[in-house]
């Protein structure tokens, strides 16, 4: 298997609160706009927070000179399509071998550090926490919209306190999937957290000098963990290319034409097989929406459907 044949031509499968993510690299000032965009962030916003500085310090490990290495986007979209895998992998595996996991799961020997590798995995662990988190909050309000969207667009911009009292309401019914989302966040962002700090580990390896005169073993490792709590390195990937931050307020808009323009195409093709008389599952339904080149990537699809609650009869 190759790192770089065709990688660029596969879709990354994330929408994050309404943002389709093509590159965790390059995306990341995109994604936080719209996360920033949602109604109840102010409730969440040291949650986000923490994700997001982790993942700047992650991103940070690809810099090169100010800018990311050019193969950064190519490892991050390989790593996070076989996210699942690696994991599973890693979590039989003695500890600290990630790298070497990643390695021989990609069956490649590629230039990447071991440290941007075990990196690059916190990255994705942390990209999870995030669209786990915001997609919870981001379904509450395309829930409100159901009921009519230009009225609720409206009740938005004129009544900001009545359209939160709306989404509180619809957050207290269903309740169980905010206790769901928090727990997954939690896990996820653990588990991240744990993959950067040894990603500083295996840097600090990469970089020191075992022959210099007055090399110290501990003094080694107190300089380790404070480099792998510092904020230094989350300066850094802030900086790094990033631009403005101002939020889209367009976004829940053009997810509910989206969503609109899905059932229309869904139900279209849900009748039509049930005039031929003709089965049709849930993987096919969305294939078909998917080759129609006009509505996302199929992990996007899929979502919009199960939001609809549209389910051809086999």
């Amino acid at each position: 298997m190759d790192f770089e044949r065709g990688i660029n031509a596969e879709e990354l499968e994330l929408e994050i609160a309404g943002f389709d993510v093509t590159c965790l690299v390059w995306d990341q000032d995109d994604v936080e706009a719209a996360v920033r965009s949602l109604v109840l962030f102010p409730q969440f916003k040291e949650h986000f927070k923490d994700a997001f500085d982790l993942i700047n310090t992650a991103t940070s490990f690809w810099l090169e000179e100010g800018s990311y290495a050019p193969c950064a986007e190519s490892v991050t979209k390989t790593l996070y399509r076989l996210r699942d895998p690696i994991s599973e992998h890693a979590s039989y595996a003695e500890a600290g071998s990630l790298p070497s996991v990643i390695r021989r799961f990609l069956g490649v020997s590629h230039s990447a550090a071991d440290s941007q590798l075990t990196a690059t995995f916190a990255l994705v662990m942390g990209t999870q926490a995030v669209e786990t988190l915001a997609n919870w909050l981001f379904d509450l309000e395309l829930t409100t919209y159901d009921i009519d969207a230009d009225l609720i667009e409206q009740l938005k911009h004129d009544s900001p306190r009545q359209y939160l009292a709306l989404i509180e309401k619809e957050r207290d019914r269903s309740s169980g999937n905010e206790i769901r989302a928090r727990e997954e966040f939690a896990t996820l962002l653990g588990e991240a957290n744990q993959a950067l700090l040894m990603a500083s580990l295996y840097r600090q390896v990469e970089q020191m000098d075992v022959f210099k005169k007055g090399f110290n073993t501990s003094s080694l490792m107190h300089r380790i963990l404070d480099d792998a709590l510092s904020t230094k390195a989350t300066r850094r990937g802030q900086e790094a290319g990033k631009g403005n931050r101002d939020p889209s307020s367009k976004i829940q808009t053009d997810t509910m034409n989206r969503r609109a323009k899905i059932k229309v195409a869904a139900e279209q093709i849900i009748n039509g097989r049930k005039i031929e008389m003709r089965s049709l599952s849930d993987s096919e339904l969305t294939n078909i929406l998917f080759n129609q080149k006009v509505h996302g990537t199929e992990k996007t699809i899929r979502r919009h459907l199960e939001a609809l609650k549209l389910r051809p009869l086999k």
